[in-house]
């Protein structure tokens, strides 16, 4: 479950109350349906058979970014049109004001939406294009975005019956 609050339309699981539309999209970045209904997460579920590396890199940068928006979920909800204007407002999404970092992490996000496009179209067609190259350099100039924003890793917990 998406860490923003849902609400169920239809069969369809969607972020509750945020506008723009397209904010509330790209709040969805993981579940949203793309090319032929593939989502992000469903594209990486393929993706795995011939790269689990670069699958479980994309799942940690969705997990970061998820744990990191989580705090300012009312601020979604509230201040919506004017995150996502100030969003629009640079000459693109990596143009974003570092200096909110709200709107920087929805410019990474952004940025991972389109990788999820690109995957959702491999998943669909693996024939029409490789996506590796793409990946790589999508997840390693995100995670240092993500590094310069200070958006911690994840922390796994240990198995059962390991000592700390």
């Amino acid at each position: 479950m998406a860490l923003l609050d849902q609400a169920v339309l239809g069969s369809r699981v969607v972020p509750a109350d945020i506008e723009p539309p397209e904010l509330a999209r790209l709040a969805d970045f993981a579940e949203r349906s793309r090319a032929a209904d593939w989502s992000l997460r469903s594209a990486l579920c393929r993706y795995a058979q011939p790269q689990p590396q670069q699958v479980s890199d994309v799942l940690d940068l969705a997990r970061r970014i998820e744990a990191a928006l989580h705090p300012h979920q009312g601020l979604l909800r509230r201040e919506g049109r004017a995150l996502w204007a100030m969003l629009e407002g640079g000459s693109g999404p990596a143009e974003a004001d570092p200096a909110d970092p709200v709107v920087a992490l929805l410019a990474v996000m952004v940025e991972l939406d389109r990788l999820g496009d690109l995957l959702a179209a491999w998943a669909d067609d693996r024939a029409a294009h490789d996506p590796q190259p793409a990946v790589a350099a999508t997840v390693s100039a995100l995670a240092q975005r993500l590094e310069a924003l200070g958006v911690p890793h994840e922390e796994r917990p240990r198995p059962s019956g390991t000592r700390g």
